[in-house]
């Protein structure tokens, strides 16, 4: 047992080094999951992360299938299936108070299925919760694996959290965007495009090999000054933190989801065609304009979008052809998404060559 523990260590080393070099928060949180599925030949995996005030959490779920070839099982197909947010579910519940009162982790057996639950935490807090399910109880070796992988990455986890996401809604903060666009650009000035490059990707679902054109899209909530002025500060920041949620639910896993700042979002989305990119931000902006505020009611939102051209190196650019698209939408009637390249070919618009000619926010 001591030979084959030691013979591990190194393997368990390379696993939270390769963890390390990651600079993208949702990529490191499902990279750890599928971590310890690879190590572990664990059959699920659920990460409930809690937002500012707990409910509902976020659930990122991973799942491994597997085999049986020659009496042995082989790991068949990883996938993630399910990110959304949800009611913290009473199983959590009960671990958190467990976990709170004896400071111990969490277990439990449903069905034929083993159900161990340990506390993640940030820098200051715990930023939610791991369930790990698995047909045998786990051994003292394994569940060693999984505390230390988690005390050594909680800190390097809450760094990440700290640096790239926004306080409020847990979105992208702007700092990232421009490091997002070059790796965009990247791809598409390469042949053989590598897809781990793209930060929202990481080939966490399999997307279509003719899936290769992005599109940018920027979200502006309309009349939000007079939210703010009417119903204070406080209800504004629940309208933005709550069109985060509808947003998040709204679009997949791999998009990138920016809170610009304000009352300003930018959404990237990896699609076949402008056509499906229209399909993406038209079912979200639907979705504002149906959802229900609290306090405040209906709130409706204008959207600018943009094609990403490799030609388009600098990330202003990009964001200046999808900012006079919003405007356009913010001057006939609001609530409407307009496509900057359609603005063009209809003669709404000229294509400006010289650069200091767009006029930004």
């Amino acid at each position: 047992m001591e030979n084959r523990n030691s013979s591990k260590n190194p393997l368990i080393l390379d696993k939270v080094a390769s963890l390390t070099t990651i600079r993208d928060i949702d990529i490191f949180e499902f990279s750890f999951m599928q971590t310890l599925a690879d190590m572990l030949r664990v059959e699920d995996i659920s990460f409930y992360k809690f937002n500012n005030h707990n409910e509902p959490c976020r659930l990122i779920r991973y799942i491994s299938e597997t085999e049986s070839i020659g009496g042995r099982e082989k790991t068949k197909e990883t996938r993630e299936v399910q990110i959304e947010n949800i009611t913290v579910p009473d199983l959590i519940k009960r671990a958190m108070d467990w976990i709170d009162s004896t400071g111990k982790l969490y277990s439990t057996k449903i069905d034929n299925e083993f159900v161990s639950i340990y506390p993640v935490h940030g820098l200051n807090k715990i930023v939610g919760y791991l369930s790990v399910a698995i047909s045998h109880e786990l051994s003292e070796h394994e569940n060693l694996i999984i505390s230390s992988l988690l005390s050594i990455s909680q800190n390097f986890h809450g760094l990440l959290e700290e640096n790239q996401k926004d306080k409020l809604t847990g979105l992208l903060n702007r700092k990232t965007f421009d490091d997002n666009i070059s790796k965009i650009q990247n791809i598409l000035a390469t042949e053989t495009p590598d897809s781990s490059s793209y930060s929202g990707d990481n080939n966490r679902i399999e997307l279509s090999s003719d899936a290769d054109e992005y599109w940018l899209t920027i979200i502006d909530i309309d009349f939000f000054k007079r939210i703010n002025d009417s119903y204070g500060h406080v209800y504004g920041d629940e309208v933005l933190l709550m069109l985060s949620q509808v947003m998040k639910q709204n679009f997949r896993p791999h998009d990138l989801l920016f809170r610009f700042g304000g009352e300003e979002f930018v959404v990237i989305v990896k699609v076949n065609n402008q056509k499906e990119a229209k399909l993406s931000f038209e079912r979200f902006r639907k979705s504002i304009e149906d959802f229900s505020f609290p306090q405040v009611g209906q709130v409706t939102i204008s959207l600018g979008a943009t094609l990403i051209m490799e030609q388009h190196a600098i990330a202003s650019d990009i964001v200046g052809r999808a900012d006079q698209a919003l405007y356009h939408a913010k001057n006939n009637g609001r609530n409407k998404l307009f496509f900057y390249e359609d603005l063009i070919d209809s003669g709404i618009f000229e294509e400006k060559i010289d650069d200091g000619e767009i006029e930004l926010f």
